[in-house]
C-alpha cells in the first residue's frame, strides 16, 4: 500500500527588541515510491561562526526503522552550485555516528560571502536540507533564526551553533529555541574525560552521543560532545574541565565560554 505523508508549516520569528521579524518554513514528504524530502530554515549565522548538523531519530521508531545511513553532505549557494562538499571517502556512515560541520568556508578554506546557502544531507531514505543565511559581523541582529521543525517518521535534521577549543574564553549568542554544540578533543583511553563544571539554568541538555573516536586506531583520541537548547533568556559562563574523575588535582585543561540567550 502506498503511504504518503506531507507536512508544511510556516513560523514567524519572534518580535523582540533589536530583532526583525523573519518568516521561515519547514516541510517534509515521504512516500513508499519516492525518497523522503525534509527542509527546514532559515538559520542565520555570522561570518566567522561555525555550524553542526545531526540526524535525530525518535525512539521507539514509528516507521522507516531500517538502519539509517548518511551518504553525503554538501552546501549549495543560492544558484544551486556546490561551495563545500565533504569527501566521499567519509561515507556511508550510520546516522547515529555522524556529525556534519561547516565552518562557513568553501572547498579551499576561503570564507564564503554573505548570502543564502543550503546544507544538504543525503541519507539512505532521502534528503534533509537546512536553508542558511550568512551575514557579516555587526548585522546579525537584522536577521533571525528559524525555530521551524519538520520530520519524516520521527527522523529530522538538527542544526547547531558549533563551538570548540578555538572559541575558548569567547562569547556565543543564542535565541530561545536555538541549539548549541560544544565539541572538545580528548582521549578517554588515558583516563581523562571532559566534565561540565558549571551548567546554566537557561540551557537544557540534549541527549546524544557523548564521545566519538576520530579514527579506528586503538588508543587514538576523539571528540567529546555536549548539546544544549536555549530555553530562556540569560547570560553566564559555561565551564568544562578535562581531568581523571578519580583524581583530586587541578584539571589538565579547561574550557569556558560565555553564553547569552535573548
Amino acid at each position: 500500500m502506498r503511504i504518503i505523508a506531507v507536512i508544511a508549516l510556516v513560523v514567524v520569528g519572534l518580535a523582540m527588541p533589536g530583532w526583525a521579524q523573519v518568516a521561515s518554513s519547514a516541510s517534509s514528504f515521504a512516500s513508499s515510491e519516492e525518497p523522503a524530502r525534509v527542509t527546514i530554515g532559515t538559520f542565520t549565522f555570522v561570518q566567522g561562526e561555525r555550524l553542526a548538523l545531526e540526524i535525530e531519530r525518535e525512539e521507539p521508531c514509528p516507521c522507516m526503522c531500517d538502519e539509517l545511513l548518511v551518504l553525503g553532505f554538501r552546501v549549495l549557494d543560492s544558484e544551486g552550485n556546490p561551495v563545500y562538499v565533504e569527501e566521499a571517502s567519509s561515507y556511508p556512515v550510520p546516522a547515529g555516528d555522524w556529525t556534519g560541520r561547516w565552518d562557513l568556508v568553501d572547498g579551499s578554506g576561503t570564507p564564503v560571502p554573505e548570502g543564502n546557502y543550503t546544507a544538504v544531507v543525503k541519507t539512505s531514505i532521502g534528503e534533509f536540507r537546512a536553508e542558511l543565511q550568512v551575514v557579516a559581523p555587526g548585522t546579525a541582529l537584522l536577521g533571525g533564526h528559524s525555530l521551524a521543525k519538520a520530520s519524516v517518521c520521527g527522523i529530522s535534521l538538527a542544526v547547531y551553533k558549533l563551538v570548540g577549543e578555538t572559541e575558548n574564553g569567547g562569547q556565543v549568542s543564542l535565541r530561545v529555541g536555538e541549539k548549541l554544540l560544544v565539541a572538545l578533543t580528548g582521549n578517554p583511553t588515558t583516563g581523562y574525560e571532559w566534565e561540565v563544571e558549571d551548567e546554566l539554568p537557561f540551557l537544557s541538555r540534549i541527549e546524544g552521543a557523548t564521545y566519538r573516536p576520530s579514527s579506528t586506531l586503538i588508543g587514538g583520541g576523539g571528540v567529546f560532545y555536549f548539546r544544549y537548547e536555549a530555553t530562556g533568556p540569560g547570560e553566564g559562563p559555561l565551564r568544562f574541565a578535562y581531568r581523571r574523575p578519580w583524581e583530586a588535582t587541578p584539571p589538565e585543561r579547561t574550557f569556558s565560554i560565555t553564553v547569552t540567550v535573548r
